[in-house]
């Protein structure tokens, strides 16, 4: 899970956390105001009742006061005198339905069942039909009445549930709305995060002078930026003290090899006293390994050259004529091995390239197919051509390279075989800078074998080429 997805879950589930508090309060809330305002309007009714009956009582002796003197289906009301027991009113809906009565100064809802059409008091298709019952003790004119009165609540509960749907609703969409916002402001906050992300994602050892912008904040992200720009810093120095100190340490090698070489060569040589046999196996000996020493400081200086260059000035390159002049030039060591080259290549391909570069990959790999084949081999160079890429392969019979190997190979001073790398003078450098230069070409290379069997590897380049019209 992402911290951005993080973030929204634990923004939108507080939200959700608070806004549901808030419902419940609100809700009792909006559930209290109409059931004391129905309790009010239950005792305003029941003194009016009274008061009514004492006044129809003071000017008629004749009582109880009859029902339909209350408004027909409106109050449920029973009214006492205390003392006696004695009912001076009851209304009419009091006649039709039964009601449980309840402790004086006391508030309850009950629900009473109601056939379908003996009477519709609201309940709608609904026999079950609630009322708010209260019972009020008052005292007028000296006498002390008992006054059971309530009120059917069926459109109070509809607009209950009513609440609770709109709550619930709001609830739900206040919910979703704060998902979206808490996603769009959390990817806000990040978004430095994710540019430095993508940036160190392209910072490698060819771009170490790229920083991270650390903006004019002074929050958590700026300290963060600077600190990383200090360890590209440190990066980048040891970096180019690493290559500057390979490339001093193979310049200053070159010369006293080189003096080495020729002096070791013209002992050879010398036609006066034959030296004695050890001494010449020794020279032999000395001579193979400054020869070894020599190309090994070539390819460090070509391998160091070629890191410190980010472009290269195209021209054009005639792949098959490059290609051919190289075999040609193999073509003695193959001879001597037996080896059969066999090359398959389209007429006159010309692409837009470095010819030096390319002549120097595809050499080593050439030599690499000779070196590591065996007697009475083979070697094949094909190629093919779309308007996509140019695809190189050259495959060799061989003892091949084992699978778990393959990913390696390509690495700086890497030997599959170091006893016959060692034998054939191999530095383990040749394909790291066969990869480089097709690299710089905007290529790639892909490297496959068969252990026991057969070596491949296939230079693809992009498809800004052409073929020449010659």
């Amino acid at each position: 899970m992402t911290v951005k997805t993080r973030i929204t879950l634990f923004i939108a589930g507080a939200g959700f956390i608070a806004s549901l508090l808030f419902s419940f309060v609100v809700f009792f809330e909006l559930i209290e105001q109409p059931l004391e305002l129905l309790d009010t309007v239950l005792k305003e009714e029941a003194h009016r009742t009274t008061r009514m009956i004492l006044k129809r009582q003071r000017e008629s002796e004749s009582a109880p006061l009859d029902s339909a003197a209350h408004a027909l289906y409106t109050y449920w009301i029973e009214i006492y005198e205390q003392g006696t027991n004695r009912m001076l009113y009851q209304s009419s809906l009091a006649k039709s339905v039964k009601l449980s009565p309840v402790n004086p100064g006391s508030s309850a809802i009950a629900s009473v069942t109601i056939p379908p059409g003996q009477m519709n008091l609201g309940q709608n298709n609904s026999q079950e039909l609630p009322f708010r019952v209260r019972t009020f003790l008052l005292t007028l004119e000296g006498r002390t009445f008992i006054v059971q009165i309530a009120r059917p609540m069926e459109k109070l509960e509809e607009e209950i549930w009513e609440l609770v749907i709109g709550i619930v609703s709001g609830l739900i969409f206040s919910t979703l709305a704060l998902i979206a916002i808490s996603r769009f402001m959390a990817g806000k906050i990040l978004q430095p995060i994710g540019a430095m992300k993508d940036l160190a994602q392209d910072i490698s050892e060819k771009n170490l002078d790229q920083r991270i912008s650390t903006g004019e904040g002074r929050d958590e992200f700026s300290e963060l930026a600077k600190t990383i720009n200090r360890m590209l810093d440190r990066l980048q120095y040891s970096f180019e003290r690493q290559r500057d100190f390979l490339f001093n340490t193979s310049h200053e090698l070159k010369t006293p090899l080189t003096t080495m070489r020729l002096a070791i060569d013209e002992i050879c040589a010398y036609d006066g006293e034959k030296l004695p046999s050890f001494a010449e196996e020794n020279l032999f000996r000395l001579n193979n390994q400054v020869l070894r020493m020599e190309r090994l400081v070539k390819d460090l200086l070509n391998l160091s050259s070629l890191e410190t260059l980010t472009s290269i000035d195209p021209k054009p390159v005639h792949i098959t004529e490059l290609l051919s002049s190289l075999a040609a030039e193999y073509q003695f060591l193959t001879d001597a091995h037996n080896i059969k080259i066999d090359i398959r290549l389209p007429n006159r391909i010309v692409i837009q390239g470095d010819a030096e570069k390319l002549n120097r990959a595809f050499s080593n790999i050439l030599d690499n197919a000779l070196k590591y084949n065996v007697d009475g081999g083979r070697i094949e160079v094909m190629g093919a051509q779309s308007a996509a890429e140019l695809t190189i392969t050259v495959t060799n019979t061989g003892p091949g390279v084992a699978e778990a190997e393959i990913p390696k190979v390509f690495d700086q001073f890497y030997r599959v075989e170091k006893s016959r790398s060692l034998w054939y003078g191999g530095s383990g450098l040749g394909l790291a800078i066969v990869k480089r230069i097709v690299d710089l070409h905007e290529g790639k290379v892909k490297f496959e074998s068969q252990q026991g069997a057969w070596t491949r590897v296939t230079v693809y380049l992009p498809g800004h080429r052409e073929m020449a019209s010659v």
